[in-house]
Parts: C-alpha cells; structure tokens; sequence
C-alpha cells in the first residue's frame, strides 16, 4: 500500500514538474511582447474596488513595461537587475531586487529564464491557464496567480492578493516580438525632486 502512495505522490509531483516546463516552454518562444491591458479588481466581498487601463511589455531575460494610465498613474519597469516602482502622484520611486520582488510581481515570470525564480513557485495547468502559487505563501502579497492563454497567445492574468482582492487582467492587441514603442522603455531616471527608497 505504502508503495502505491508513494508512486501516487511521485507521479503527482512529476506531473506539476511538467506544467512548469510546458508553461516555460510556451513563455520561451517568445523573446518578447507587447499588449494593451485593462484590469477589473474586486475586493474580499466581490465589490468593484478598481477599473484601470494600460499598456506593458516584456523582453527576455526579466525585463518587464507596465504603464498604468488610467485613472491613476503608476510604472513598473525592471531591466533584469533592477525593478522601480514610481508612482507620480505621490513624487516616489521604490527600488527592488527582482529575485526579490517576484513575490510581489509575479508577472516577472513572464520574462524570467532564472531556475532561482521558477523554484519559488507551484505551477499546475488548468486546461489552457496556468495556476500559480507561491512555495512559501507567509510572506507572499500575491497568493496566486492564473496565466491565461487563447490561441497559443498570453491572453491575460488573475492575481490573487493578500488582502483577498482579485485583480483581473486582459490583454488586447497583443504582438510578438513587440511593438516598438519610444515611450517604453526597460530603465528608468527617477524625476528631479521624486523621493527614492531604495529597498534592494
């Protein structure tokens, strides 16, 4: 008996392995992209929290473009080594350590070729999806996180927080490689005068 659990639990365990490298896989062939998004958020209770739009791009290795524009501004950028989060609303930019802030933005994994990142994570496939969820959730803003796909295409996200809001997000006019695009770009100069907290 105790031999049939144990080939159970194996299997399963092989199983998960495949889903990550098959969600790799898909994520691998593109060496980069570009979409438009609009996100929906909705609390614990199932209210309408927040509407946004915007506009993101990511490149391999781990650099990552998300432009929120409406209807408050705020830019996520990494090039891979350095991630700012600058919202101008309130004059500040805070630098993270990408490695470290995969747990706040999974959507580094979109871009990430790092085992490292991978390995702090469950992937599970779910029909065309990708759930994801972090290996030590004590510590983790987000609880979970949902890759969808539509046509071999990354077609938008669910993000799961802490706090139990769910953020949904959907991509429209999505291109591989990415469009070129002069306002984005994967560094980022803080603004004379914005106040940097530099948490790396």
């Amino acid at each position: 008996m105790r031999v049939v659990a144990l080939a159970c639990l194996l299997a399963s365990s092989l199983a998960v392995a495949d889903d990550a490298t098959d969600l790799k896989t898909k994520l691998a062939q593109y060496q980069s992209f570009s979409a438009n998004f609009s996100q929906k958020v909705v609390d614990g209770d199932g209210n309408l929290a927040m509407q946004a739009t915007g506009q993101m791009a990511v490149e391999r290795p781990q650099k990552l473009y998300w432009h929120t524009q409406s209807p408050d501004e705020t830019l996520l950028v990494s090039d891979g080594k350095t991630l700012w989060l600058y919202n101008p609303f309130v004059e500040q930019v805070t630098l993270y350590s990408p490695k470290e802030a995969v747990g706040r933005t999974p959507m580094l994994l979109l871009s990430s070729q790092d085992p490292a990142v991978w390995s702090q994570f469950d992937i599970k496939a779910n029909g065309q999806d990708y759930d994801i969820k972090p290996k030590d959730e004590k510590d983790a803003y987000v609880t979970a996180l949902t890759v969808k796909f539509s046509a071999n295409k990354v077609a938008g996200l669910v993000i799961h927080d802490a706090s139990g809001q769910q953020n949904t997000v959907t991509f429209s006019d999505f291109q591989s490689p990415r469009a070129k695009d002069d306002k984005v770009s994967f560094s980022f100069t803080p603004p004379a005068g914005v106040a940097v907290d530099d948490q790396r």
